[in-house]
């Protein structure tokens, strides 16, 4: 019995001692090597990709063993005619007082201090207008009354209209206490109102009607007390007026313009020779207002080198477009680009940051030949138009493009390897590539490399490997690509051509699991 109690005596004390060494001794972290592939940049650059970056308006046409076609024909430029789109802000005020002296005098529920119908008319404008439709604006109010009793003003503007309904305002001010006025203001909104601007009679111009009535409420039962030192009065404040559509006679207002298109940015396009041959450049005019114009063309000019033109310096006659349908038919007036001297396409090959134009034109040269029949839409300004078509072919002498982009960095713990940069050529052109990697962390240096590329269908991928560590690999940078385009002579572009840029690491990182 004894030898069988130090028997489990001595197996107690190995089961403690085994879990003591089990939970009582640290565990190590377990670290390995991997080896790592990680993709950081694919990305390119194609005919379709200058195009939908410039604008919208531009497409490609491509046939199988022909040069590519670059077209656009769209809008350069909208023509603003400010007269035509704000109106000046106006205010109106109306005051009662008392025709009598003491009091006070009783007026019982239902009177009627005041009923008047008037114009009310807009000051400032040159133009003859008949009827309006606004985009935006409001009227803002204030009524104020000293008088002992309750006091009912109605605002009616019969020829303003949002939605068929007449603009109105009703308000209702209590009882003074004879020593403070009683007021009240607000706004009422003015967006989408169809304003008649002929006034009461019908007849006038720049007047909108409107309908007065101010006394005491019938619903309430209360006898106002007016002395004759009380005063009522009503201010309304039409601001902020935007135009959305006018009519009537617009007058005979010069209005001046200048455009300045951006062509090539500088930061994208540093230098270089681009050969340009359009077979169709015509710069138009589109007139959307219903009213004659005198357009005259001044200057044109290529970053700051004057272009002449047969066009330049004479009036030209553009008659009024047409609103009778559901669409409006522009009137075209145009100028044919390639009678330039010297010629605008040989200076554009030089990457010109803008190209600048100005002139003006005169509304109603001969004056109001329609009866007060001009009209507007804002939403279809007139605009300078480009219609434009060049087939991709030509010289290229040290074309020059820029391209950076941003990279966040990646957290690898422990990596060693390398920074590997493919650079594919589709362009039957040779290019030079030069490349800088900026990091953030200034302490890291920047990264330069540089590659050649041949001449598509010969060209094989370009790569380079630059050595990295842990730090480069995670702080976040640029890479700034600079590729300078050279070609052998002519040559003919597909539209179909894309470079592409891989960036990718490899390498090893260490990985710890407890």
């Amino acid at each position: 019995m004894k030898c069988l109690d130090t028997l489990n005596l001595q197996r107690g004390l190995l089961v403690l001692v085994l879990a003591m060494l089990a939970f009582g001794c640290r565990r190590e972290s377990t670290t390995w090597t991997v080896d790592v592939a990680l993709p950081l940049i694919d990305d390119g650059w194609s005919w379709v990709d200058v195009l939908e970056g410039a604008s919208e308006s531009g497409s490609i046409d491509v046939v199988e063993g022909m040069p590519a076609v670059l077209r656009f024909e769209g809008p350069i430029a909208d023509w603003e005619i400010p007269s035509l789109s704000e109106l000046p802000d106006t205010i109106v005020t109306q005051e009662l007082t008392p025709d009598f002296t003491g009091g006070p005098f009783p007026v019982p529920p239902g009177a009627v201090l005041l009923d008047s119908e008037e114009d009310i008319v807009f000051q400032g404008i040159d133009q003859q207008f008949s009827g309006l439709v606004l985009s935006t604006g409001r009227i803002d109010y204030f009524v104020e009354s000293s008088t002992n009793g309750y006091v009912e003003f109605q605002y009616a503007f019969p020829s303003v209209t949002i939605g068929g309904e007449a603009v109105e305002l009703k308000v209702v001010l209590p009882p003074s206490d004879g020593v403070t006025f009683q007021t009240e203001s607000g706004s009422i909104d003015l967006a989408g109102a169809v304003i008649d601007l002929t006034g009461v009679s019908g007849n006038e111009i720049n007047r909108i009607a409107s309908h007065l009535i101010i006394g005491t409420p019938d619903e309430i039962p209360d006898t106002a007390q007016v002395f004759g030192t009380d005063s009522i009065r009503v201010a309304m404040h039409f601001q902020d007026m935007f135009v959305e559509q006018v009519a009537g006679y617009f007058g005979q207002e010069v209005i001046a313009f200048g455009v300045d298109q951006n062509v090539f940015q500088p930061s994208d396009f540093p230098s270089g020779f681009l050969q340009v041959e359009p077979t169709r450049a015509k710069l138009q005019f589109r007139n959307t207002v219903a009213a004659d114009l005198q357009l005259q063309l001044d200057a044109l000019s290529v970053d700051g080198i004057a272009v002449s033109h047969p066009i330049l310096g004479v009036p030209q006659q553009i008659t009024r477009a047409d609103w009778s349908g559901d669409e409006v038919q522009p009137t075209l007036w145009e100028m044919d680009l390639l009678e330039t001297a010297p010629s605008l396409f040989d200076l554009l090959g030089y990457l010109p940051e803008v190209v600048t134009t100005s002139g003006e034109a005169l509304l109603n040269p001969l004056g109001d030949v329609s009866g007060g029949q001009d009209y507007f839409n804002i939403q279809h300004p007139p605009q300078l138009y480009l219609d434009f078509e060049w087939p991709l072919e030509g010289v290229i002498e040290g074309f020059r493009i820029v391209r950076s982009i941003a990279f966040e960095g990646t957290d690898l713990t422990g990596f060693n390897g390398e920074l590997i940069l493919r650079f594919t050529n589709g362009y039957p052109v040779h290019w030079n590539v030069t490349g800088t990697w900026d990091y953030e962390d200034l302490e890291l240096g920047a990264e330069v490399f540089t590659a050649e590329a041949s001449a598509f269908p010969t060209a094989e991928v370009t790569e380079v490997r630059i050595p990295i560590g842990e730090a480069r690999l995670a702080s976040p940078g640029t890479l700034t690509i600079e590729a300078v385009m050279t070609s052998d002579g002519p040559v003919q572009f597909s539209g179909m051509e894309r470079v592409r840029l891989q960036v990718a690491c490899q390498g090893t990182y260490q990985v710890s699991v407890r």
